[in-house]
């Protein structure tokens, strides 16, 4: 009976130490609330934009892991799964067009970061109104990309298209009512970028160039920018409040990580 009663008395001062020395539950949970591995998902388009930040991110104390994707889509599925924690690679339009097709809920961090750019190229003359007559300009192969590029081709004084396309929402050759230097229009993919020389001239974009291996500065005669399709950071709607999502920003809209996105990968900073 003796026996029994140590036993007990003993379990009970065990049991007092164990609780005494356990940390408060309010403590342990807030310290697991505290994020300090992030991984942001880029294009390989985007990648200079991905390390931009990274440096700066990890001097808060972070550990930060840039995934590259090889697609447009993937980045905001992995967004979406939580296999990343934000993304930098789109602008607020093709977010939105997601969201909506996806039924997610991804947002843009404020403020956008940067820009890219569509430009009138040629190896051919240094400036549009040197430009030689005949031969073939460059256009996209897709619809809307070959609608706006030949948009761009007006504005710079080579065409000049119908008041509306023609049939559709889009413009195509067919609406091309003055060709003053009887241009031909040749579609090509990102090739033609390497084979300049096969054109007179031809609209190319800066960030799809500078993936190609080619610098987007050079034989430059007119740009062609629009704010509306700046770049931004994107989260899941939940998480654009928390702390690392703001550091994320700070991180990466400071003026170290802008001096280290070179000329040559088509982006600029916004304004």
């Amino acid at each position: 009976m003796k026996k029994i009663s140590y036993l007990l008395l003993l379990s009970c001062i065990m049991t007092f130490f164990a609780v005494g020395c356990s940390k408060p539950t309010n403590e342990s949970n807030s310290k697991n609330d505290e994020k300090k591995e992030i991984v942001i998902g880029v294009s390989s388009v985007s990648k200079d934009l991905g390390y931009s930040g990274k440096e700066e991110l990890e001097k808060m104390g972070y550990k930060v892991d840039i995934k590259v994707f090889d697609d447009y889509v993937l980045p905001n599925d992995a967004l979406v799964e939580g296999s990343i924690d934000a993304n930098f690679y789109q602008h607020e339009s093709y977010m939105i067009n997601y969201n909506k097709s996806k039924k997610s809920d991804i947002v843009m961090l404020e403020p956008k970061l940067y820009n890219y750019y569509s430009g009138l190229y040629s190896v051919k003359a240094s400036k549009i109104e040197d430009l030689p007559e005949g031969g073939y300009i460059g256009i996209a192969e897709d619809a809307s990309n070959m609608s706006e590029q030949l948009k761009q081709f007006e504005e710079a004084g080579l065409i000049k298209l119908n008041d509306k396309p023609s049939i559709g929402e889009f413009f195509t050759p067919a609406d091309v009512i003055e060709n003053k230097k009887n241009y031909k229009f040749g579609q090509g993919d990102g090739n033609k970028y390497k084979n300049m020389e096969d054109y007179t001239c031809l609209i190319g974009t800066s960030n799809t160039m500078a993936e190609a291996g080619i610098d987007p500065t050079k034989n430059l005669l007119k740009k062609f920018v629009d704010p509306e399709l700046a770049l931004g950071i994107s989260v899941i709607k939940e998480n654009k409040d928390k702390q690392w999502a703001k550091d994320i920003m700070k991180a990466y809209s400071s003026e170290v990580a802008k001096s280290k996105v070179p000329k040559e990968s088509g982006f600029e900073a916004a304004e």
